[in-house]
């Protein structure tokens, strides 16, 4: 999972880096941090899951809480990208474009949500592998939504689908090839806090009350 993770990251983000060196692709600083801190929440992510596959258990519990540490950090630095992208960017006339303001708050209250479950259980290695890796995969939703072979035109549905197919299937898959062939309790319970926290953001997606309401605060920041 870590190296699908690191794929992702790199499917979607070295284009633009390139366009970024051949000076054909603004970058401001502060997304350069972002940046840096979010490759950090991955790379720390796929060291921890090394160690724990190669059985080195007291390595990979001396880091943990610095990978728990740079997971909120990435947290934070989600929240402040999607606040700077407010201010700095003008508001749509197209009441309809505040629907992709819901994203944004759905990724980073579940990923939130997800993190601190998973260091809830880190004494439960079983249920703690699965759920910091539906932190991570929620994580990568901004780079998900720069594959341009997914189509917008259906709104957030198939980013949604995109992530559920790409996270849930190798989870399912892991957990029938164990010997007790069911899935985990840990894998069930994501999965409906997931589809929970989706339905809620297609419940909104659309409505006047959301619009209205991601409008005023759109207008808001840039004042």
């Amino acid at each position: 999972m870590s190296l699908f993770a690191l794929a992702v990251l790199i499917f979607a983000f070295v284009p633009e880096y390139v366009q970024y060196s051949q000076g054909s692709f603004p970058i401001a600083w502060v997304l350069h941090i972002h940046g840096a801190i979010m490759a950090a929440w991955v790379g720390v992510f796929s060291l921890q899951a090394y160690l724990g596959a190669s059985g080195r258990i007291a390595q990979h519990r001396k880091t943990g809480n610095l990978a728990f540490a740079i997971g909120w950090l990435a947290w934070v630095s989600m929240i402040f990208v999607e606040w700077r992208a407010l201010i700095v960017k003008a508001p749509s006339d197209d009441i309809r474009a505040y629907d992709w303001l819901l994203p944004g708050p759905y990724v980073y209250l579940t990923f939130s949500l997800f993190l601190a479950w998973a260091y809830r259980t880190r004494q439960r290695p079983e249920w703690h592998k699965r759920l910091i890796t539906f932190a991570l995969f929620l994580s990568l939703q901004a780079a998900l939504q720069r594959f341009l072979w997914i189509p917008d035109r259906y709104g957030y549905w198939p980013f949604a689908g995109v992530l559920d197919v790409c996270l849930l299937v190798p989870l399912v898959v892991y957990d029938l090839s164990m010997p007790k062939r069911s899935l985990h309790p840990a894998t069930i319970r994501g999965a409906l806090l997931l589809f929970a926290a989706q339905a809620i953001l297609f419940s909104l997606w659309g409505t006047a009350a959301w619009r209205q309401f991601a409008y005023a605060v759109a207008h808001a920041a840039r004042r």
